[in-house]
């Protein structure tokens, strides 16, 4: 399939806003782009989220739809969006898909399922967004005592371990000694705009936790983080 249509301008926008913040932090990231029926996702590995995160944005697609699965390059697949798009009318004229990577990220050839997720906790946009905001904190506290960032002692990616690791859903049994979703997940829904542009004074949005075997879904109002589900050691 060497082309896709959006059901509206605005899925084709809200990818693209997607893309363009994977860009931001990654200029050469690559998204797993697979669409089944009316809908499509598109998965990244974003580079703050470690190797056992990915973030999710999902779009509706035009009726009859071909279903298609490609892993493309993120800055490619924005340009074609923007080449198909006219702001001035509204509309949104079908994407040419651009060539598939070869080999593409380690990540992408392992997605985590799409159904049969259990629902197991849900909490406001501002809990999520304030843990954030005090993991960030601290660590530039904690790093002050460090010297400059190109410390090569590894004390750096030790104190970002000891704090992202940390759990934020906390007081929940995921069973054989598995942990909650990690605030790095958290940190990453915030980073690409999941939680919306002011997360940290939401009093309405929330997220929804669930659980699939070995994944963890965190749900934002804009948007999906999935993280592999941690062991104790």
């Amino acid at each position: 399939m060497s082309e896709v249509a959006f059901a509206s301008a605005e899925d084709g926008a809200a990818l693209g806003a997607y893309l363009e913040r994977l860009l931001h932090f990654d200029k050469t990231a690559a998204v797993r782009f697979v669409g089944i029926g009316k809908a499509a996702a598109a998965y990244g590995g974003p580079p703050f989220g470690g190797v056992n995160v990915l973030s999710v944005r999902t779009v509706a697609l035009a009726d009859g739809s071909d279903p298609f699965d490609v892993t493309v390059s993120a800055g490619q697949l924005l340009e074609a969006i923007a080449r198909s798009s006219d702001p001035a009318q509204a509309i949104t004229k079908p994407v040419t898909l651009p060539a598939p990577l070869v080999g593409g990220p380690t990540w992408a050839g392992l997605l985590p399922p799409r159904t049969g997720w259990t629902p197991i906790q849900e909490l406001p946009v501002s809990t999520i967004a304030a843990n954030v905001a005090e993991g960030n904190a601290e660590f530039r506290f904690r790093a002050l005592g460090y010297g400059a960032p190109t410390d090569s002692s590894g004390a750096f990616t030790a104190l970002a371990e000891d704090i992202w690791s940390r759990d934020v859903t906390t007081g929940l049994d995921y069973g054989a000694g598995s942990r909650g979703l990690s605030l790095r997940a958290a940190h990453a829904a915030q980073m690409l705009g999941f939680l919306g542009p002011n997360p940290i004074i939401d009093q309405t949005g929330a997220v929804r936790i669930a659980l699939h075997t070995r994944w963890l879904r965190l749900d934002g109002p804009f948007g999906t983080v999935i993280e592999r589900l941690r062991f104790e050691h």
